[in-house]
């Protein structure tokens, strides 16, 4: 008689809502515009699957973009898209009221197998979901996935393991702008931040009275309890993001890549290898912060961001508890290179703008011979291709030398009208 195999079946479901980012006081055009674009986020969990992964999507991607992934080893089509449900509702709240989906992923579990969901960020939603259909997540408990988000979590930790804090105050809204008043007055150049943060939404880089009365209308939204951290702003030479995979018995280091921001810290994207000095601090430090979420039962992906100044100082300023916009560029790279990786070159770009919707086949005719492909072994990858509708897609630049990442960076800018 054989003996059927014990296998685990991963589920990834990257469930992206305002309701899970709760972001902190940002204006009604940010937060619309955003919302809008959430739908299609979930989709780039496609670069984090295996063949015979599943996928939970609010819709099917664009075939012609699934079969090109396919053809260079990305991806799966093992597809589930939830019944259509109410409108503003999460990919996960969708998941808890389609009976038939979670009836299929709990079959998926049967003769011993194991269903692990692979959640964005882990949250009350996709732990339901895991109890109703006898799985696992993996991701920490929701309320220390919670705990490790907010913004004003980080410096309590950094004390605790006696590790450099920059100049901060942790404040209400009732007295943030009096505290940014007195850090400017002190340092120049601050920077606000709200508890809950994405992508560079509620950040506020602060270097005068106007850019402070912004941040002001701003924060006529809030609570009066909502909380801020306040900091001073530094003179950086880069800001290294740096990806860890973490379970029960293992911290694996994922790479380093440095974070592209602009002026007003908007985050554009990420350029690998990184180019900080200081690496010995950086993954002393990063260990270390790793070890103590492990201890408090963190598991999954976790991305540290920090920064190293012109004086040399190493800070670390943002954990993100949760995949990273590195995090798909970095896996992709492993996975297709998984012994060349460490000299292949890579920048990752989000949200380029070539001015018109577009379907992935008139991208591809766009991108030509920059697209990426295995004969050559490098070229541009786009993902994000559900942004396509608005004429945007983000894009994995990968090269076997600086010099040809940086002629797809240009050709890329000169494509892109924003």
């Amino acid at each position: 008689m054989a003996v059927q195999t014990q296998k685990t079946i991963n589920v990834f479901i990257h469930n992206l809502h305002p309701s899970t980012l709760k972001l902190s006081a940002v204006s009604s055009d940010d937060s619309d515009c955003f919302k809008l674009q959430l739908n299609e986020y979930p989709e780039r969990a496609l670069l984090l699957v295996e063949p015979d992964d599943y996928i939970v999507l609010n819709h099917s991607p664009d075939q012609a973009y699934l079969d090109y992934l396919i053809d260079i080893g990305i991806g799966t089509r093992n597809l589930l898209i939830p019944s259509p449900s109410h409108q503003g509702e999460s990919l996960s709240e969708k998941v808890l009221k389609d009976k038939s989906l979670l009836a299929f992923l709990q079959r998926l579990g049967e003769d011993g197998n194991q269903v692990v969901l692979h959640p964005y960020m882990s949250t009350q939603l996709e732990a339901k979901i895991a109890h109703q259909i006898k799985g696992t997540v993996n991701g920490p408990p929701p309320e220390l996935s919670l705990k490790v988000n907010s913004k004003i979590y980080l410096p309590t930790l950094l004390h605790e393991l006696a590790l450099p804090v920059p100049e901060y105050e942790i404040v209400n809204s009732m007295k943030v702008v009096e505290t940014a008043k007195k850090f400017i007055a002190q340092y120049e150049q601050i920077i606000i931040i709200g508890n809950h943060t994405y992508g560079g939404l509620a950040v506020w880089p602060i270097r005068n009275q106007a850019e402070l009365n912004a941040f002001t209308i701003n924060l006529s939204q809030c609570n009066t309890e909502e909380l801020f951290l306040v900091e001073k702003r530094y003179d950086v030479l880069c800001s290294p993001n740096i990806q860890y995979l973490i379970s029960e018995s293992a911290i694996q280091a994922l790479g380093m890549s440095d974070q592209i921001l602009d002026q007003a810290m908007k985050h554009h994207g990420n350029t690998y290898p990184s180019s900080a000095t200081q690496l010995e601090t950086l993954w002393h430090n990063s260990r270390r912060l790793c070890e103590a979420l492990q201890t408090q039962g963190y598991r999954g992906l976790l991305g540290l961001d920090f920064i190293e100044t012109t004086e040399g100082k190493v800070f670390a300023v943002d954990i993100n508890g949760r995949a990273n916009a590195s995090s798909f560029g970095l896996y992709v790279l492993r996975k297709l290179f998984p012994d060349s990786y460490p000299e292949k070159h890579l920048i990752m770009l989000t949200h380029l703008n070539i001015g018109k919707p577009a379907t992935f086949t008139e991208l591809r005719d766009i991108l030509g011979h920059n697209l990426f492909d295995l004969q050559t072994r490098q070229g541009i990858l786009p993902y994000n291709t559900g942004f396509l509708q608005w004429g945007k897609f983000s894009a994995i630049i990968i090269a076997n030398t600086q010099q040809e990442s940086e002629r797809l960076h240009r050709f890329l800018k000169r494509l892109s009208i924003s």
